[in-house]
């Protein structure tokens, strides 16, 4: 290094050890000197033609944003106003339903053969189709049968589904952890109040179903004072034989065993007693 810049060198250290130290509100005026330029530029700029098109199509983008929004509001308040009155009209579904059903379908297949076969059916094949028939519907008669499965009461003996005929049933799957279960609960302690001596009230809990246990169902009942009579799926022999994934499930069997028809899901009062109606025979099932 020269003469020359070690001397230049000298005098600028010289000239940063007498400069004046900035103090913190000083630093902070000049921050907001250099904020308000940024500002008064920024105004300058939408001041332009090109920044007030840039703010015109900012808060045209914003305006369609709040119009989409609002157009998908109108039509999840149109569609749930639509479908929320069936869902909660929804009563039971009957075997008869089920039966007119099938009959409907089978009385159109029948006309459209005989129009394909007019003329051609002879005696023999007429009595063979009516016996066809029969046993059609002793097997629609045999497939209502409520399929029978075993239990335990709160004492633990063991019993089973028919034990129970003689008397119309009320079959009702549940769990304590199960909040739509829970929904329905104090319905069918007000029925089975009502109703409990003309009216099996069979309560199943899916013991074993994600966790259920015996005594967390029996803990649930005593802390809510439900007292009608409740059983429990130990074996999983109700869950296997009804097929149940999902509960609540709900049963209408009559005195001799045959299913009169069933509610997946939650039971409200209008539901229970269109139950109640049809086992004790103040209603008969009609087709839905």
């Amino acid at each position: 290094m020269s003469e020359n810049e070690r001397e230049n060198v000298n005098a600028s250290a010289t000239e940063d050890e007498n400069k004046p130290t900035e103090t913190p509100a000083e630093r902070g005026e000049a921050l907001g000197e250099q904020i308000a330029a940024l500002e008064a530029e920024r105004a300058s700029e939408a001041a332009t033609p090109a920044g007030e098109e840039a703010d015109r199509k900012k808060h045209i983008g914003v305006i369609a944003a709040v119009v989409a929004f609002a157009v998908l509001l109108i039509g999840a308040g149109i569609a749930y106003s639509a479908l929320a009155p069936a869902a909660d009209n929804r009563g039971i579904s009957t075997t008869t339903s089920v039966q007119n059903a099938d009959k409907a379908e089978g009385d159109t297949s029948a006309r459209d053969s005989a129009a394909d076969n007019a003329g051609s059916a002879s005696q023999e094949s007429a009595s063979g189709n009516n016996a066809a028939t029969e046993t059609d519907t002793n097997k629609d008669e045999q497939d209502m049968s409520a399929p029978d499965f075993t239990m335990t009461d709160a004492s633990g003996k063991t019993l089973t589904l028919a034990d129970f005929r003689g008397k119309p049933v009320l079959l009702n799957f549940w769990a304590s952890w199960c909040g739509p279960c829970a929904s329905e609960m104090p319905d069918i302690q007000a029925a089975w109040e009502e109703h409990g001596d003309e009216i099996e009230f069979v309560i199943v809990n899916m013991t074993g179903m994600s966790g259920e246990t015996e005594q967390s169902a029996k803990e649930f009942l005593s802390q809510n004072g439900y007292t009608f009579p409740c059983y429990f799926d130990v074996d999983q022999s109700a869950a296997t034989a009804y097929g149940v994934s999902s509960i609540p499930q709900s049963y209408l069997i009559d005195a001799e065993g045959n299913i009169l028809g069933g509610y997946m899901g939650t039971m409200n009062t209008a539901v229970l007693d269109e139950g109640i109606d049809l086992l004790t025979g103040a209603a008969v099932p009609t087709a839905q």
